[in-house]
């Protein structure tokens, strides 16, 4: 972590302080049955990286700690003024910190910040004409979670239910020997193999949902067995810049099959210019303070 945390939210703030504020999105795979984004950093300065890793580090924070506001100002307050907690504040925030990124594990933390580079990308997208975002939840609290990645709700008044669903898996991609191509197609043949699965170990009884919500969200898994045209499936990769493929997604209907219908598939590409060093910094600003 060569650029302090301070200098990194300033820089972030200056840009706009959101990961959209830092990236270019941009619609690609025109006529393929699975069209996809590419999402690729705008600057290339270190400053500009480490303004990215900050917005991610606070927002991973932010989100783990959840109603605890307490242990989010004691994080935030120490990363930005340099300074590392103690006794029973060191205590309570490695509750929240730990579990990703005590381990200093390179390949389990670089795959956690690919989930929330798609969250992060997805979260601050302008609204879609015709539909509203119903429920986008963070990434899970662990890098080992065997449930669904991520999942994309939205209201959509006029269409057969009211609302329609993407359920996404999300892979990153640092390889030499491979190439994108067979990341992507493994995480098509993951979700179709286990997309009903996933939506299966979703545990809603403790929220709060409007009472069509619930009524769609308790149907979910059964319109994925019948390939209702109200469920969708994506697949999200991060990637070295360096790697980004000028065509993707154009064979994902041999291996996603359980939906058919138009608009079943998408596809996302998120494009950083060294995504494990992005990595390593994201935890090194959470980690600062510990």
């Amino acid at each position: 972590m060569s650029i302090p945390a301070q200098q990194a939210m300033e820089h972030a703030l200056a840009d706009g302080g959101r990961l959209v504020d830092l990236t270019r999105r941009e619609t690609r795979g025109h006529g393929q049955v699975c069209p996809w984004d590419l999402v690729v950093t705008i600057g290339q300065e270190p400053k500009d990286r480490a303004a990215a890793a900050w917005i991610i580090a606070d927002e991973i924070m932010r989100a783990r700690t959840d109603l605890d506001d307490h242990a989010y100002r004691l994080w935030r307050d120490n990363v930005l003024a340099g300074t590392t907690l103690t006794g029973p504040d060191h205590a309570h925030v490695l509750l929240y910190a730990g579990p990703v990124f005590e381990a200093n594990d390179d390949t389990g933390v670089t795959g956690y910040v690919g989930e929330w580079l798609w969250y992060l990308s997805t979260r601050d997208l302008p609204p879609e004409p015709g539909r509203s975002v119903e429920i986008l939840d963070p990434p899970s609290s662990t890098v080992t979670d065997s449930g669904p990645d991520g999942l994309v709700i939205q209201r959509m008044p006029g269409s057969e239910l009211g609302f329609v669903f993407r359920l996404w898996e999300m892979k990153k991609f640092t390889a030499e020997k491979t190439k994108p191509s067979d990341t992507i197609r493994k995480a098509w043949q993951q979700l179709n193999t286990w997309g009903a699965r996933y939506l299966g170990q979703i545990s809603w009884g403790g929220r709060e949902l409007a009472p069509d919500t619930r009524v769609f969200v308790a149907s979910m898994a059964r319109q994925w067995v019948d390939a209702k045209a109200s469920g969708s499936g994506g697949v999200s990769v991060a990637i070295n810049a360096a790697d980004t493929p000028d065509t993707a997604f154009e064979r994902s209907h041999l291996h996603f099959t359980t939906h058919a219908h138009a608009g079943a598939l998408q596809g996302l590409v998120v494009a950083i210019e060294d995504l494990e060093d992005l990595a390593k910094t994201v935890r090194s600003y959470v980690w600062s303070a510990l």
